[in-house]
């Protein structure tokens, strides 16, 4: 990974996703794209800036230019533009703003929800109101069925904090893929923990009271172990999904979720870091 996107709207709403987007750019030498849509380009131009060094200053950073380039663009804020910026830099992460539903909607609320089903590349979705930097335990959601596949691409991410990976399973949901009376939660630990080197790593089951309520279940996990970022696999829904079925699994956290969410697209192989 070497290009993070970082949409801002220049408000109080996404400095803190900006902080946390300096916070983790710093620690892996990433370069940061900030895209801004604005009809005045000089004038933003100079905003934007103002705005990034008074983040770095904020966090006690070092203001390395050569680490991050400024795009604005005289066209209105979509998805559409945000996936043109994706493919003309190679943009391997975006990180956006969202707001928990208690705090009403943020600029970027409408559009995070849309992106994830849409780009390839990961998206994390920062709370407006999020403003602590400490990351020491990743929860993961998992179907189990290919845990081995998938803690290989977030390793990277774990490794960055050392923080501890708490890998979690909601049930019952059906249909199961992985039959959890015969799954040896303690072997496939030692497995994963020599395989990869690292032994922070758990395993918990999150059982919900009717089947099917993955959303409660995961909400159970974050109120329980209360870690700092949670990793979800996004599955892509098509036009026919989204006129039959609710707001999906993902979105409906990115929605609600108190803590920044990663969401990775489950069709393509992601290497995080």
């Amino acid at each position: 990974m070497k290009n993070v996107l970082v949409p801002t709207d220049l408000t109080h709403s996404t400095s803190n996703t900006m902080k946390y987007a300096l916070s983790l750019c710093s620690k892996s030498n990433l370069k940061m794209f900030f895209y801004h849509a604005s009809t005045s380009a000089q004038e933003d131009e100079i905003h934007v800036h103002k705005k990034i060094a008074d983040t770095f200053k904020t966090l006690n950073y070092f203001l390395d230019e050569s680490r991050f380039d400024i795009i604005i663009e005289k066209e209105p804020f979509s998805n559409k533009e945000v996936k043109r910026i994706i493919d003309q830099n190679d943009i391997d992460l975006v990180i956006m703003g969202t707001s928990p539903g208690d705090y009403g909607l943020t600029f970027f609320d409408s559009y995070v929800s849309e992106l994830i089903n849409e780009v390839s590349c990961p998206v994390l979705s920062v709370p407006h109101d999020h403003n602590d930097l400490r990351v020491d335990r990743i929860g993961y959601a998992s179907e189990l069925f290919d845990l081995k596949d998938r803690i290989k691409e977030i390793i990277p991410l774990v490794r960055l904090f050392d923080a501890h990976i708490e890998i979690f399973h909601v049930y019952p949901v059906f249909p199961e893929e992985v039959n959890l009376e015969t799954f040896n939660a303690g072997n496939i630990l030692l497995k994963l923990s020599a395989e990869y080197q690292y032994d922070k790593i758990n395993i918990h089951f999150v059982k919900t009271q009717h089947d099917n309520e993955p959303v409660s279940g995961i909400r159970e996990f974050l109120r329980t172990y209360k870690p700092d970022i949670l990793v979800m696999y996004h599955k892509p829904r098509g036009l026919f999904d989204k006129l039959v079925m609710d707001t999906g699994t993902t979105e409906a956290m990115v929605r609600s979720s108190s803590i920044p969410i990663l969401a990775l697209n489950q069709k393509t192989a992601c290497r995080i870091m």
